[in-house]
């Protein structure tokens, strides 16, 4: 499995992956403290690395908040991968498949994937948790229903447009471990 089974147990728990898409230091701490405060379970948080300033203020954050493990989100190439020092952080997310990074089979990376030839090329490779992105173009939960029965143990994390509205919907599936969401 790409995850170990203590950080896929702690995503069935909080069943919500806050995602931080970093811009200024301070307000990430407020939103931060706001989301632990609110939700008891939430022992792991996705700070994306969109913007210049992401990574130095991900890097802040981890010292700030010790008990939280933090991830890097928003990994789009291989040097990205590289570069980033894998002890401060906990877990790694791509938005899509990234066949350079995919075939070392780091531990506790998570792949993107949309379509059904994406899911089946990781899951040949042994990855066993993706992410499922973008979730709601083209009835993604209706796509994740579909392949319940053909891909019994590959696991999903649905992210990007979802919301308190339709996350119990994503939830419900049994092939869902968690759901990404900004708006937390």
């Amino acid at each position: 499995m790409n995850v170990t089974k203590n950080y896929f147990a702690q995503l069935k728990i909080q069943k919500i992956i806050p995602i931080i898409n970093s811009k200024n230091f301070h307000h990430d701490v407020k939103k931060i403290e706001s989301i632990i405060t609110n939700y008891k379970d939430i022992k792991l948080i996705e700070i994306t690395l969109r913007e210049s300033e992401s990574y130095q203020n991900a890097i802040k954050l981890v010292e700030y908040f010790p008990k939280i493990k933090f991830g890097l989100g928003s990994i789009l190439k291989l040097e990205t991968y590289n570069t980033i020092d894998k002890q401060k952080f906990n877990f790694f997310v791509s938005p899509s498949t990234i066949k350079e990074i995919v075939i070392k089979k780091p531990i506790n990376y998570i792949p993107g994937a949309e379509t059904i030839s994406e899911f089946n090329y990781l899951y040949n490779l042994g990855y066993k948790v993706i992410k499922f992105f973008p979730a709601t173009l083209n009835d993604g939960c209706k796509k994740l229903k579909a392949i319940e029965t053909i891909y019994k143990d590959l696991y999903f994390i649905p992210t990007g447009g979802i919301s308190r509205k339709n996350m119990n919907d994503f939830l419900d599936l049994n092939n869902v471990i968690c759901v990404g969401m900004t708006n937390v």
